[in-house]
Protein backbone atom coordinates (compact mmCIF):
# COMPACT_ATOMS: atom_id res chain seq x y z
CA UNK A 1 0.00 0.00 0.00
CA UNK A 2 1.22 3.62 -0.50
CA UNK A 3 -0.36 5.19 2.31
CA UNK A 4 2.48 5.80 5.11
CA UNK A 5 0.31 4.43 8.06
CA UNK A 6 1.10 4.30 11.43
CA UNK A 7 1.34 0.91 13.13
CA UNK A 8 -2.19 1.56 14.81
CA UNK A 9 -3.92 2.40 11.90
CA UNK A 10 -2.31 -0.38 10.28
CA UNK A 11 -3.42 -3.02 12.84
CA UNK A 12 -6.66 -1.71 12.17
CA UNK A 13 -6.80 -2.73 8.36
CA UNK A 14 -8.47 -6.17 6.79
CA UNK A 15 -5.79 -8.62 6.53
CA UNK A 16 -5.86 -11.60 4.19
CA UNK A 17 -4.87 -14.94 5.47
CA UNK A 18 -1.74 -15.99 3.48
CA UNK A 19 -1.72 -19.74 2.77
CA UNK A 20 2.19 -20.30 2.68
CA UNK A 21 5.30 -19.36 3.59
CA UNK A 22 6.22 -17.23 1.32
CA UNK A 23 4.40 -13.51 -0.50
CA UNK A 24 5.32 -12.75 -3.75
CA UNK A 25 4.08 -9.20 -4.98
CA UNK A 26 5.97 -8.75 -8.06
CA UNK A 27 7.66 -4.79 -8.21
CA UNK A 28 6.16 -2.93 -5.94
CA UNK A 29 6.58 0.33 -3.93
CA UNK A 30 4.75 1.19 -0.88
CA UNK A 31 4.51 -0.10 2.78
CA UNK A 32 4.27 -4.09 3.67
CA UNK A 33 2.07 -5.03 6.87
CA UNK A 34 2.11 -8.32 7.67
CA UNK A 35 0.60 -9.78 11.24
CA UNK A 36 1.66 -12.53 12.72
CA UNK A 37 0.55 -15.22 15.33
CA UNK A 38 2.80 -17.17 17.06
CA UNK A 39 2.16 -20.23 19.96
CA UNK A 40 4.99 -19.41 22.20
CA UNK A 41 5.15 -22.99 23.41
CA UNK A 42 6.06 -24.23 20.46
CA UNK A 43 8.37 -21.82 19.04
CA UNK A 44 10.56 -22.05 22.82
CA UNK A 45 14.08 -20.83 21.87
CA UNK A 46 13.80 -20.23 18.29
CA UNK A 47 13.44 -16.43 18.59
CA UNK A 48 15.33 -15.01 16.11
CA UNK A 49 12.87 -13.82 13.09
CA UNK A 50 14.32 -12.64 9.71
CA UNK A 51 13.83 -11.93 6.44
CA UNK A 52 16.27 -11.55 3.24
CA UNK A 53 15.69 -9.79 0.54
CA UNK A 54 17.72 -6.83 -0.91
CA UNK A 55 15.10 -4.46 -2.25
CA UNK A 56 13.05 -4.43 1.51
CA UNK A 57 14.20 -1.16 4.19
CA UNK A 58 12.77 -0.22 7.24
CA UNK A 59 11.98 -3.65 8.61
CA UNK A 60 9.90 -2.74 12.15
CA UNK A 61 8.42 -4.85 14.50
CA UNK A 62 5.81 -4.80 17.09
CA UNK A 63 4.56 -7.10 19.84
CA UNK A 64 0.47 -6.46 19.79
CA UNK A 65 -0.26 -6.41 23.55
CA UNK A 66 -3.59 -6.69 24.88
CA UNK A 67 -6.58 -3.97 24.88
CA UNK A 68 -5.49 -1.21 27.02
CA UNK A 69 -8.52 1.06 29.18
CA UNK A 70 -9.01 3.04 25.87
CA UNK A 71 -10.07 0.21 23.39
CA UNK A 72 -7.03 0.16 21.81
CA UNK A 73 -4.53 -2.60 21.77
CA UNK A 74 -0.41 -1.90 23.07
CA UNK A 75 1.95 -1.92 20.62
CA UNK A 76 5.48 -2.78 21.86
CA UNK A 77 8.62 -2.02 19.06
CA UNK A 78 11.10 -5.03 19.53
CA UNK A 79 14.73 -2.87 18.65
CA UNK A 80 17.58 -5.21 17.66
CA UNK A 81 18.57 -5.46 20.65
CA UNK A 82 20.05 -8.50 20.33
CA UNK A 83 22.29 -10.15 17.35
CA UNK A 84 23.25 -13.17 16.26
CA UNK A 85 27.05 -13.19 16.56
CA UNK A 86 29.17 -14.77 13.84
CA UNK A 87 30.57 -14.26 10.29
CA UNK A 88 31.23 -10.44 10.19
CA UNK A 89 28.70 -9.81 12.63
CA UNK A 90 25.80 -11.63 10.56
CA UNK A 91 25.82 -8.37 8.29
CA UNK A 92 22.96 -7.28 6.94
CA UNK A 93 19.92 -9.25 8.03
CA UNK A 94 17.44 -7.33 9.40
CA UNK A 95 15.74 -9.43 11.95
CA UNK A 96 14.45 -9.28 15.57
CA UNK A 97 14.81 -11.57 18.77
CA UNK A 98 11.57 -12.33 20.02
CA UNK A 99 10.65 -11.68 23.20
CA UNK A 100 9.87 -15.13 25.52
CA UNK A 101 5.87 -15.34 26.19
CA UNK A 102 4.28 -18.28 27.05
CA UNK A 103 0.55 -19.20 24.71
CA UNK A 104 -0.71 -16.85 21.55
CA UNK A 105 0.85 -13.51 20.60
CA UNK A 106 0.28 -11.52 17.97
CA UNK A 107 3.28 -9.20 16.12
CA UNK A 108 2.88 -6.63 14.18
CA UNK A 109 5.76 -6.26 11.28
CA UNK A 110 6.37 -3.36 8.57
CA UNK A 111 8.34 -2.89 5.87
CA UNK A 112 8.98 -0.37 2.74
CA UNK A 113 9.52 -2.18 -0.67
CA UNK A 114 10.86 -0.02 -3.73
CA UNK A 115 11.35 -3.18 -6.58
CA UNK A 116 10.69 -6.74 -6.70
CA UNK A 117 8.97 -7.31 -3.27
CA UNK A 118 9.43 -11.84 -2.49
CA UNK A 119 9.19 -12.25 1.11
CA UNK A 120 10.34 -15.40 3.26
CA UNK A 121 9.86 -15.24 7.01
CA UNK A 122 12.74 -17.52 8.73
CA UNK A 123 12.38 -18.77 12.66
CA UNK A 124 14.51 -20.28 14.03
CA UNK A 125 17.53 -20.11 17.16
CA UNK A 126 20.73 -17.91 16.87
CA UNK A 127 22.84 -20.87 16.61
CA UNK A 128 20.65 -22.00 13.30
CA UNK A 129 20.79 -18.59 12.45
CA UNK A 130 24.79 -18.74 12.68
CA UNK A 131 24.82 -22.08 10.99
CA UNK A 132 22.70 -20.55 7.90
CA UNK A 133 24.98 -17.86 7.05
CA UNK A 134 28.27 -19.83 7.78
CA UNK A 135 26.68 -22.25 5.43
CA UNK A 136 25.79 -19.58 2.57
CA UNK A 137 29.51 -17.83 3.40
CA UNK A 138 31.05 -21.51 2.77
CA UNK A 139 28.86 -21.68 -0.47
CA UNK A 140 29.99 -18.37 -2.01
CA UNK A 141 33.60 -19.60 -1.17
CA UNK A 142 33.46 -22.38 -3.24
CA UNK A 143 31.50 -20.60 -6.03
CA UNK A 144 33.95 -17.87 -5.63
CA UNK A 145 36.74 -20.03 -5.77
CA UNK A 146 35.99 -21.66 -9.18
CA UNK A 147 34.94 -18.60 -10.83
CA UNK A 148 38.09 -17.16 -9.93
CA UNK A 149 39.81 -20.36 -10.97
CA UNK A 150 37.94 -20.00 -14.41
CA UNK A 151 39.07 -16.42 -14.74
CA UNK A 152 42.59 -17.25 -14.40
CA UNK A 153 42.66 -19.81 -16.33
CA UNK A 154 41.17 -17.00 -19.47
CA UNK A 155 43.98 -14.66 -18.14
CA UNK A 156 46.23 -17.64 -18.46
CA UNK A 157 45.00 -18.17 -22.17
CA UNK A 158 44.82 -14.13 -22.95
CA UNK A 159 48.59 -13.85 -22.53
CA UNK A 160 49.52 -17.21 -24.50
CA UNK A 161 47.70 -16.29 -27.05
CA UNK A 162 47.81 -12.31 -26.74
CA UNK A 163 43.98 -12.34 -27.44
CA UNK A 164 41.49 -9.70 -25.20
CA UNK A 165 38.51 -11.93 -25.75
CA UNK A 166 39.47 -13.65 -22.53
CA UNK A 167 40.50 -10.40 -20.80
CA UNK A 168 36.45 -9.92 -21.19
CA UNK A 169 35.26 -13.33 -20.12
CA UNK A 170 37.22 -13.08 -16.81
CA UNK A 171 35.62 -9.72 -16.22
CA UNK A 172 32.14 -11.06 -16.80
CA UNK A 173 32.80 -13.47 -14.18
CA UNK A 174 33.99 -10.94 -11.47
CA UNK A 175 30.88 -8.79 -12.66
CA UNK A 176 28.94 -12.22 -11.75
CA UNK A 177 30.67 -12.98 -8.76
CA UNK A 178 30.14 -9.33 -7.46
CA UNK A 179 26.39 -9.25 -8.30
CA UNK A 180 25.77 -12.96 -6.47
CA UNK A 181 27.77 -11.31 -3.77
CA UNK A 182 25.91 -8.43 -3.04
CA UNK A 183 22.37 -9.87 -4.04
CA UNK A 184 22.75 -12.30 -0.82
CA UNK A 185 24.06 -9.93 1.38
CA UNK A 186 27.77 -11.71 1.46
CA UNK A 187 30.06 -8.76 0.33
CA UNK A 188 28.40 -5.97 1.48
CA UNK A 189 30.19 -5.55 4.67
CA UNK A 190 33.61 -5.37 2.75
CA UNK A 191 32.47 -2.46 0.93
CA UNK A 192 33.86 1.40 1.75
CA UNK A 193 31.53 2.86 4.12
CA UNK A 194 29.91 5.09 1.25
CA UNK A 195 28.57 2.27 -0.49
CA UNK A 196 27.45 0.71 2.51
CA UNK A 197 25.44 3.75 2.75
CA UNK A 198 23.83 3.12 -0.80
CA UNK A 199 20.62 0.76 -1.06
CA UNK A 200 21.22 -3.12 -1.58
CA UNK A 201 19.19 -3.00 -4.48
CA UNK A 202 20.58 -0.40 -6.15
CA UNK A 203 24.26 -2.27 -5.67
CA UNK A 204 22.48 -4.87 -6.98
CA UNK A 205 21.05 -3.44 -10.44
CA UNK A 206 24.86 -1.58 -10.74
CA UNK A 207 26.53 -4.74 -10.86
CA UNK A 208 24.05 -6.46 -13.23
CA UNK A 209 25.05 -3.61 -15.57
CA UNK A 210 28.82 -4.49 -15.48
CA UNK A 211 27.88 -7.72 -16.26
CA UNK A 212 25.77 -7.35 -19.78
CA UNK A 213 28.73 -4.87 -20.64
CA UNK A 214 31.43 -7.40 -20.04
CA UNK A 215 29.66 -10.02 -20.72
CA UNK A 216 28.38 -8.28 -24.79
CA UNK A 217 32.33 -7.27 -25.47
CA UNK A 218 33.08 -10.70 -24.61
CA UNK A 219 30.80 -12.10 -27.11
CA UNK A 220 30.93 -9.57 -29.69
CA UNK A 221 35.08 -10.00 -29.78
CA UNK A 222 34.46 -14.05 -29.05
CA UNK A 223 31.84 -14.64 -32.55
CA UNK A 224 33.74 -10.94 -34.69
CA UNK A 225 30.24 -9.75 -34.86
CA UNK A 226 31.44 -6.58 -35.84
CA UNK A 227 32.95 -8.06 -38.59
CA UNK A 228 30.75 -10.96 -39.52
CA UNK A 229 27.21 -9.79 -38.26
CA UNK A 230 26.89 -6.09 -38.21
CA UNK A 231 23.20 -5.83 -37.97
CA UNK A 232 23.56 -8.20 -34.26
CA UNK A 233 26.67 -6.04 -33.60
CA UNK A 234 24.33 -3.00 -33.56
CA UNK A 235 21.71 -4.61 -31.31
CA UNK A 236 24.67 -5.94 -28.93
CA UNK A 237 26.39 -1.90 -28.97
CA UNK A 238 22.42 -0.83 -28.52
CA UNK A 239 22.36 -3.14 -25.63
CA UNK A 240 25.74 -1.62 -24.46
CA UNK A 241 24.55 1.80 -24.46
CA UNK A 242 21.14 0.59 -22.62
CA UNK A 243 23.27 -0.93 -19.73
CA UNK A 244 25.20 2.45 -19.07
CA UNK A 245 22.17 4.40 -18.76
CA UNK A 246 20.95 2.01 -16.39
CA UNK A 247 23.85 3.01 -14.00
CA UNK A 248 22.10 7.02 -13.48
CA UNK A 249 18.52 5.85 -13.57
CA UNK A 250 19.58 3.15 -10.66
CA UNK A 251 20.79 5.74 -8.82
CA UNK A 252 18.67 8.59 -9.28
CA UNK A 253 15.25 6.37 -9.99
CA UNK A 254 16.07 3.99 -7.83
CA UNK A 255 13.18 1.38 -6.88
CA UNK A 256 10.31 -0.05 -9.19
CA UNK A 257 11.46 2.77 -12.25
CA UNK A 258 14.71 1.53 -12.55
CA UNK A 259 14.35 -2.50 -11.68
CA UNK A 260 11.84 -2.60 -15.01
CA UNK A 261 14.25 -0.70 -16.83
CA UNK A 262 17.18 -3.09 -16.08
CA UNK A 263 15.00 -6.20 -15.88
CA UNK A 264 14.25 -5.43 -19.59
CA UNK A 265 17.26 -4.91 -20.68
CA UNK A 266 18.52 -7.82 -18.88
CA UNK A 267 15.95 -10.18 -20.64
CA UNK A 268 16.73 -8.25 -23.93
CA UNK A 269 20.55 -9.27 -23.12
CA UNK A 270 20.58 -12.66 -22.75
CA UNK A 271 17.84 -13.60 -25.22
CA UNK A 272 20.29 -11.06 -28.31
CA UNK A 273 23.85 -13.15 -26.99
CA UNK A 274 21.85 -16.37 -27.45
CA UNK A 275 20.53 -15.45 -31.25
CA UNK A 276 24.09 -13.98 -31.80
CA UNK A 277 25.79 -17.47 -31.01
CA UNK A 278 22.83 -19.13 -33.01
CA UNK A 279 23.44 -16.94 -35.81
CA UNK A 280 27.41 -17.51 -35.62
CA UNK A 281 26.81 -21.47 -35.56
CA UNK A 282 24.61 -21.43 -38.57
CA UNK A 283 27.71 -19.40 -40.76
CA UNK A 284 29.66 -22.00 -39.82
CA UNK A 285 32.02 -20.84 -36.83
CA UNK A 286 32.50 -23.72 -34.71
CA UNK A 287 33.11 -22.51 -31.19
CA UNK A 288 30.22 -21.06 -31.75
CA UNK A 289 27.98 -23.93 -30.45
CA UNK A 290 30.12 -23.57 -27.00
CA UNK A 291 28.77 -20.15 -26.16
CA UNK A 292 25.45 -21.20 -26.99
CA UNK A 293 25.07 -23.72 -25.18
CA UNK A 294 26.58 -22.04 -21.78
CA UNK A 295 24.47 -19.04 -22.67
CA UNK A 296 21.25 -20.60 -23.04
CA UNK A 297 21.94 -22.62 -19.80
CA UNK A 298 22.28 -19.17 -18.24
CA UNK A 299 19.75 -17.25 -19.77
CA UNK A 300 17.16 -19.96 -18.41
CA UNK A 301 18.30 -19.41 -15.11
CA UNK A 302 18.01 -15.94 -15.63
CA UNK A 303 14.65 -15.92 -17.34
CA UNK A 304 13.16 -18.09 -14.31
CA UNK A 305 15.08 -15.68 -11.75
CA UNK A 306 13.46 -12.79 -13.47
CA UNK A 307 10.11 -14.66 -13.68
CA UNK A 308 10.01 -14.59 -10.09
CA UNK A 309 11.24 -10.68 -9.45
CA UNK A 310 8.25 -9.61 -11.47
CA UNK A 311 5.93 -12.23 -9.83
CA UNK A 312 4.99 -14.21 -12.42
CA UNK A 313 6.18 -17.67 -10.54
CA UNK A 314 5.71 -17.81 -6.58
CA UNK A 315 9.02 -17.24 -4.58
CA UNK A 316 10.53 -20.92 -4.11
CA UNK A 317 13.84 -21.00 -2.38
CA UNK A 318 15.65 -22.90 -6.06
CA UNK A 319 14.17 -20.02 -7.88
CA UNK A 320 16.52 -18.02 -5.96
CA UNK A 321 19.88 -20.01 -6.40
CA UNK A 322 18.97 -20.05 -10.12
CA UNK A 323 21.69 -17.35 -11.00
CA UNK A 324 24.38 -19.00 -9.13
CA UNK A 325 23.83 -22.20 -10.58
CA UNK A 326 23.54 -20.87 -14.11
CA UNK A 327 26.67 -18.59 -13.89
CA UNK A 328 28.37 -21.60 -12.39
CA UNK A 329 27.04 -24.40 -15.46
CA UNK A 330 27.65 -21.31 -17.66
CA UNK A 331 31.24 -20.71 -16.56
CA UNK A 332 32.39 -24.18 -16.84
CA UNK A 333 30.91 -24.17 -20.31
CA UNK A 334 32.63 -21.02 -21.72
CA UNK A 335 35.83 -22.32 -20.84
CA UNK A 336 35.13 -25.32 -22.99
CA UNK A 337 34.07 -22.48 -25.82
CA UNK A 338 37.55 -20.49 -25.14
CA UNK A 339 39.75 -23.88 -25.44
CA UNK A 340 37.61 -24.38 -28.76
CA UNK A 341 38.42 -21.03 -30.35
CA UNK A 342 41.84 -21.52 -29.41
CA UNK A 343 42.01 -24.36 -31.68
CA UNK A 344 39.66 -22.79 -34.21
CA UNK A 345 42.13 -19.78 -33.98
CA UNK A 346 44.88 -22.00 -34.82
CA UNK A 347 43.45 -24.07 -37.58
CA UNK A 348 42.58 -20.45 -38.76
CA UNK A 349 46.09 -19.54 -38.59
CA UNK A 350 47.72 -22.88 -39.87
CA UNK A 351 45.37 -22.31 -43.02
CA UNK A 352 46.18 -18.97 -43.78
CA UNK A 353 49.63 -19.40 -43.21
CA UNK A 354 49.60 -22.07 -46.20
CA UNK A 355 47.23 -20.02 -48.27
CA UNK A 356 49.81 -17.51 -47.92
CA UNK A 357 52.66 -19.69 -48.51
CA UNK A 358 51.12 -21.39 -51.38
CA UNK A 359 50.07 -18.12 -53.06
CA UNK A 360 53.96 -16.36 -52.55
CA UNK A 361 54.99 -20.10 -54.39
CA UNK A 362 52.67 -19.49 -56.92
CA UNK A 363 53.89 -15.74 -57.48
CA UNK A 364 57.39 -16.45 -58.08
CA UNK A 365 57.23 -19.66 -59.79
CA UNK A 366 57.59 -20.69 -63.91
CA UNK A 367 54.40 -21.59 -65.35
CA UNK A 368 56.04 -23.83 -67.72
CA UNK A 369 59.21 -25.30 -65.67
CA UNK A 370 58.42 -25.61 -61.97
CA UNK A 371 61.40 -23.10 -60.98
CA UNK A 372 61.67 -20.02 -59.19
CA UNK A 373 60.87 -17.12 -61.43
CA UNK A 374 62.65 -13.94 -61.73
CA UNK A 375 60.70 -12.26 -59.18
CA UNK A 376 62.00 -15.17 -56.73
CA UNK A 377 65.61 -14.39 -58.07
CA UNK A 378 65.63 -10.92 -57.70
CA UNK A 379 64.16 -11.63 -53.58
CA UNK A 380 66.64 -14.51 -52.89
CA UNK A 381 69.55 -13.30 -54.71
CA UNK A 382 70.04 -10.62 -52.33
CA UNK A 383 68.79 -12.16 -49.35
CA UNK A 384 71.64 -14.91 -50.35
CA UNK A 385 73.90 -12.30 -50.72
CA UNK A 386 73.18 -10.75 -47.15
CA UNK A 387 73.96 -14.27 -45.81
CA UNK A 388 77.21 -14.89 -47.84
CA UNK A 389 78.39 -11.48 -46.24
CA UNK A 390 77.52 -12.09 -42.43
CA UNK A 391 78.58 -15.24 -42.24
CA UNK A 392 81.79 -14.95 -44.31
CA UNK A 393 80.71 -17.60 -46.36
CA UNK A 394 80.86 -18.44 -50.22
CA UNK A 395 78.56 -18.10 -52.76
CA UNK A 396 78.91 -18.85 -56.64
CA UNK A 397 76.17 -18.74 -59.23
CA UNK A 398 75.63 -20.16 -62.43
CA UNK A 399 73.85 -18.44 -65.42
CA UNK A 400 73.24 -20.77 -68.25
CA UNK A 401 71.23 -20.49 -72.02
CA UNK A 402 70.05 -23.30 -74.60
CA UNK A 403 72.10 -22.97 -77.67
CA UNK A 404 70.38 -21.88 -80.84
CA UNK A 405 67.07 -22.15 -79.43
CA UNK A 406 65.17 -19.88 -81.56
CA UNK A 407 66.25 -22.45 -84.55
CA UNK A 408 65.19 -25.14 -82.20
CA UNK A 409 61.86 -23.71 -82.32
CA UNK A 410 61.50 -22.86 -85.50
CA UNK A 411 62.70 -26.32 -86.71
CA UNK A 412 60.32 -29.01 -84.57
CA UNK A 413 57.83 -26.31 -83.32
CA UNK A 414 56.88 -24.90 -79.86
CA UNK A 415 55.41 -27.81 -78.22
CA UNK A 416 59.17 -29.34 -78.52
CA UNK A 417 60.69 -26.31 -77.43
CA UNK A 418 58.78 -25.99 -74.34
CA UNK A 419 59.51 -29.75 -73.96
CA UNK A 420 63.39 -28.88 -74.22
CA UNK A 421 62.63 -26.26 -71.53
CA UNK A 422 61.12 -28.47 -69.20
CA UNK A 423 64.02 -31.21 -70.02
CA UNK A 424 66.95 -28.81 -68.71
CA UNK A 425 64.75 -27.87 -65.74
CA UNK A 426 64.27 -31.42 -64.53
CA UNK A 427 68.18 -31.68 -65.46
CA UNK A 428 69.21 -28.63 -63.35
CA UNK A 429 67.20 -29.98 -60.18
CA UNK A 430 68.79 -33.19 -60.36
CA UNK A 431 72.32 -31.68 -60.41
CA UNK A 432 71.74 -29.46 -57.59
CA UNK A 433 72.09 -30.13 -53.63
CA UNK A 434 68.69 -29.15 -51.34
CA UNK A 435 69.91 -26.01 -50.74
CA UNK A 436 70.24 -24.45 -54.03
CA UNK A 437 67.91 -22.94 -55.81
CA UNK A 438 67.30 -23.37 -59.83
CA UNK A 439 65.39 -20.04 -61.76
CA UNK A 440 64.20 -19.67 -64.97
CA UNK A 441 65.78 -15.72 -65.36
CA UNK A 442 63.29 -15.18 -68.50
CA UNK A 443 62.86 -17.40 -72.30
CA UNK A 444 65.14 -19.73 -72.71
CA UNK A 445 67.72 -18.32 -70.02
CA UNK A 446 68.30 -19.92 -66.60
CA UNK A 447 70.16 -19.68 -63.64
CA UNK A 448 71.63 -21.65 -60.30
CA UNK A 449 72.20 -20.43 -57.22
CA UNK A 450 74.86 -21.80 -54.81
CA UNK A 451 75.21 -20.66 -51.35
CA UNK A 452 78.29 -21.99 -49.69
CA UNK A 453 79.85 -23.11 -52.90
CA UNK A 454 83.57 -21.60 -54.34
CA UNK A 455 84.43 -21.44 -57.74
CA UNK A 456 85.96 -24.70 -58.66
CA UNK A 457 82.45 -26.41 -56.62
CA UNK A 458 80.52 -24.60 -58.52
CA UNK A 459 82.33 -25.21 -61.93
CA UNK A 460 81.51 -29.24 -61.04
CA UNK A 461 78.25 -28.95 -60.64
CA UNK A 462 78.30 -26.02 -64.55
CA UNK A 463 79.94 -29.39 -66.15
CA UNK A 464 77.44 -31.95 -64.50
CA UNK A 465 74.77 -30.08 -65.78
CA UNK A 466 75.97 -29.05 -69.09
CA UNK A 467 76.68 -33.03 -69.88
CA UNK A 468 73.31 -34.31 -68.24
CA UNK A 469 71.24 -31.59 -70.22
CA UNK A 470 73.06 -32.85 -73.69
CA UNK A 471 73.00 -36.69 -73.20
CA UNK A 472 69.63 -36.75 -71.93
CA UNK A 473 67.48 -34.08 -73.50
CA UNK A 474 66.17 -35.84 -76.49
CA UNK A 475 62.58 -36.81 -76.90
CA UNK A 476 59.60 -37.58 -78.95
CA UNK A 477 59.00 -34.16 -79.82
CA UNK A 478 62.75 -33.31 -81.03
CA UNK A 479 66.02 -33.82 -80.65
CA UNK A 480 68.59 -33.39 -78.09
CA UNK A 481 70.16 -30.12 -77.68
CA UNK A 482 73.14 -28.26 -76.31
CA UNK A 483 73.43 -25.62 -73.45
CA UNK A 484 76.43 -22.79 -72.70
CA UNK A 485 77.51 -21.47 -68.92
CA UNK A 486 78.90 -19.09 -67.38
CA UNK A 487 80.10 -19.48 -63.75
CA UNK A 488 80.74 -16.54 -61.34
CA UNK A 489 81.80 -16.38 -57.65
CA UNK A 490 80.78 -13.49 -55.24
CA UNK A 491 83.12 -11.26 -54.26
CA UNK A 492 83.66 -7.85 -52.10
CA UNK A 493 81.84 -5.35 -53.80
CA UNK A 494 79.45 -7.09 -55.71
CA UNK A 495 76.10 -6.49 -55.59
CA UNK A 496 72.94 -8.67 -57.28
CA UNK A 497 73.21 -6.71 -60.54
CA UNK A 498 77.13 -6.97 -61.00
CA UNK A 499 77.18 -10.74 -59.92
CA UNK A 500 74.17 -11.20 -62.58
CA UNK A 501 75.89 -8.98 -65.02
CA UNK A 502 79.68 -11.29 -64.75
CA UNK A 503 78.17 -14.67 -64.66
CA UNK A 504 75.92 -13.03 -68.07
CA UNK A 505 79.21 -12.07 -69.86
CA UNK A 506 81.03 -15.51 -69.09
CA UNK A 507 78.03 -17.07 -70.72
CA UNK A 508 78.65 -14.66 -73.51
CA UNK A 509 81.93 -15.62 -73.46
CA UNK A 510 80.91 -19.29 -73.84
CA UNK A 511 78.57 -18.43 -76.33
CA UNK A 512 81.09 -17.20 -78.50
CA UNK A 513 83.70 -19.63 -78.18
CA UNK A 514 81.60 -22.51 -79.79
CA UNK A 515 79.00 -23.09 -77.48
CA UNK A 516 78.24 -26.17 -75.77
CA UNK A 517 80.77 -25.39 -72.99
CA UNK A 518 81.19 -23.55 -69.22
CA UNK A 519 83.17 -20.42 -69.08
CA UNK A 520 84.35 -18.60 -65.56
CA UNK A 521 83.73 -14.95 -64.96
CA UNK A 522 86.80 -12.97 -64.74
Amino acid sequence: MEENLSPAEALALDYRPVGQESLNLGPFRGQIWLRLRLDGSEIEGNRWLAVRWPYFHDFRLYLVGPTGAGGEPALLELRRSSLPEGPLSMPIHPGRLLPAFKGEREFLMHLSADGPAALHLTLGSLQEEQGRTLVRYLLFGAYLGAMLGMAAYSLFLMLAVRERTYLGYAAFLAATVLYIGLRFNILNPLLPAFLQAVPSGVLVQLSVALMALSGIWFVRRFLRTARDDRGVDRLLVGIMVAAVASMPISIWLAGVVSFLFVASYAIVTVVAIVWAAWRARRRGFDPALDLLVGWAVFSFAVLLYLGMLLGLLPYVAWLTIAVPLGSLAQALLLAFALGHRIRHKQREEALLTRERDRYRFLSEQDGLTGLFNRRALDRRLENTITGALRDGSPLSLIALDTDCFKDYNDRYGHLAGDDALRCLARVMRANVRNEDMCFRYGGEEFVILLPGQNLPHATVVAERVREAYRGGSASDLGPGGTVSLGVVEFREGDTPNTLLARADAALYRAKERGRDRVELAH
